[in-house]
């Protein structure tokens, strides 16, 4: 008997990738609204229950919104309620909620959630429909699975994850460049992996298998905000330099680190420019997240800094043309990533946004 496949909507819930179908509506001042997705799963009596799940899009860490509408039928022991606080970005809460179903409503259902933030943002969202399980409730055993992705400046993140304990299925992650990585995570655990844009290529593509199947395809896509981002690493830590073009336009920029609880913020308008230097203290790691929000998209990503190897030669040593693996000199690493997983991407001096475009991609 052919094992059954139960699919889970993928949760990306990135910048880049966004919610590919659902409708989003927010307020012009900025893009901040609920992201709402689901899934459904077989009930024991034959019918058939989506789990739904709505966190914050985007937006700075710290800023707590209200529910203000939901338009679907929930379940009442859920999380999702008119009222209810809708947890930080960042914050990796999430608030769920269920709808069930009886095995002869076999229409897609979608739940549409309204919030609102002290800053004045609002946005709703109205999910993807979400059906029945694809190959029916009929009791037969197999996989529950989770899967999806982000992309940033640099490169993208895969994910996924096993829902049924007693049927875990493995997953394989493959990129257009020929790199491919295979797991099988198990309950409460999540197999990720990160992959980084080679210098110079203008695309990447990442392909999710369950099993044999190919159940998500995910894309870099170039942003012109990430060229507004330019970061320097030396021995002693991070320096961001934030620089928003003569054509461009009045653009915010969050940074928040290990060291501190408070973000940094700060407003740049056409042709202005800032600098930030994030000193590591003593030989403990140090990691920066930024999130950059202009009038027409966002984007956010992180980097993590490791203390140079003080027995290695300085780099001065074995001067170099042009940032690259070091092979002498110092042994800091970059680790580029979302704020979700920050992954190794190496050099002794990394410009992380070094891709520019012209005012005509706006």
């Amino acid at each position: 008997m052919n094992r059954t496949l139960k699919r889970v909507l993928g949760l990306s819930g990135s910048v880049v990738l966004g919610l590919a179908g659902a409708v989003t509506f927010a307020s012009a001042a900025q893009a901040h609204h609920p992201t709402v997705s689901g899934f459904s799963t077989c009930a024991k009596d034959g019918g058939w229950t989506v789990t739904w799940l709505v966190e914050d899009w985007e937006g700075t860490q710290n800023a707590t919104g209200t529910i203000t509408a939901v338009v679907g039928d929930l379940d009442e022991d859920g999380d999702i309620f008119v009222g209810a606080a809708l947890p930080a970005y960042g914050s990796e809460e999430v608030l769920e909620g269920t709808q069930s179903f009886t095995a002869d409503q076999t229409d897609e259902v979608t739940l549409s959630v309204s919030a609102e933030w002290t800053n004045g943002a609002k946005g709703t969202t109205v999910s993807l429909p979400v059906g029945p399980p694809m190959d029916g409730c009929d009791g037969e055993e197999g996989p529950v699975v989770g899967f999806g992705g982000q992309a940033d400046c640099v490169g993208i993140e895969a994910r996924a994850w096993n829902k049924n304990p007693d049927d875990l299925q493995e997953f394989t992650f493959v990129s257009s460049t020929g790199e491919e990585v295979s797991g099988t995570p198990g309950i409460d655990e999540e197999f990720s992996h990160y992959f980084v844009l080679e210098d110079g290529a203008e695309e990447l593509v990442v392909d999710i298998y369950a099993g044999e199947e190919l159940v998500e395809t995910i894309e870099w896509v170039d942003k012109v905000l990430c060229s507004y981002v330019e970061v320097e690493a030396d021995c002693e830590g991070l320096i961001f330099t934030l620089t928003v073009p003569q054509d461009g336009e009045e653009t915010l920029f969050v940074l928040w680190t290990s060291l501190s609880e408070e973000p940094t913020e700060v407003e740049l308008a056409e042709g202005e420019s800032a600098t930030f230097t994030f000193k590591a203290e003593g030989d403990e790691e140090l990691w920066v997240d930024y999130y950059i929000e202009g009038p027409k998209d966002s984007t956010s990503g992180g980097v993590s800094w490791i203390p140079c190897d003080e027995e290695t030669p300085s780099p001065s040593d074995t001067p170099s043309a042009q940032p690259q693996l070091p092979t002498t000199g110092s042994s800091m690493t970059i680790m580029i990533g979302s704020a979700a997983a920050l992954i190794v991407a190496a050099a002794a001096i990394f410009l992380i946004m070094r891709r520019r475009r012209a005012a005509q991609d706006w």
